[in-house]
């Protein structure tokens, strides 16, 4: 049964309220299927905060979880570089700048990933992959870790 077919059947018997549940729920259901195995993990991890968060932390939780569900669709395939490989430079040296100052301010907070994470309501192992360059971080995930930090944004990126 397709997803329409289904939400189509469950709109003749439950009616509209329903079946916009059952259809945001098979969207989410497959756009998980197609996320990496670490941001599953981040997923889920937010996912059992739920019960236990106040309004702000769910808030918190909603955007961390919204950033993971936003990201380009489908599955990465690496593809070797056939363009001028210079031109991706700029990108990994801010990255690389970028993950170092996390981490040094972080340290300078005296703060372990774990403690970040939980301040900045976002999972440890992002925090992980941001600090190893190995995951770029959008303006959102920013401001939450500079939150946390009790700094400015513009300390990790300055054209903030």
């Amino acid at each position: 049964m397709t997803t329409k077919e289904a939400v189509q059947a469950v709109r003749s018997q439950c009616g509209v309220q329903h079946a916009a549940l059952v259809m945001a729920f098979a969207t989410i259901a497959e756009r998980i299927r197609t996320l990496s195995r670490p941001d599953q993990d981040d997923l889920y991890a937010l996912m059992k905060e739920i019960p236990g968060a106040d309004e702000e932390g769910l808030e918190s939780i909603m955007a961390a979880a919204l950033e993971i569900l936003e990201q380009a669709q489908g599955r990465l395939i690496p593809v070797e570089q056939v363009a001028d490989p210079a031109q991706g430079d700029g990108m990994r040296k801010w990255l690389g700048w970028v993950s170092e100052k996390i981490r040094q301010e972080r340290k300078r907070a005296g703060l372990t990933q774990e403690e970040l994470a939980e301040k900045s309501g976002l999972p440890q192992s992002h925090i992980s992959r941001l600090e190893s360059a190995k995951h770029s971080p959008s303006r959102i995930t920013l401001e939450k870790i500079a939150g946390a930090l009790g700094v400015e944004v513009g300390e990790f990126d300055p054209s903030a």
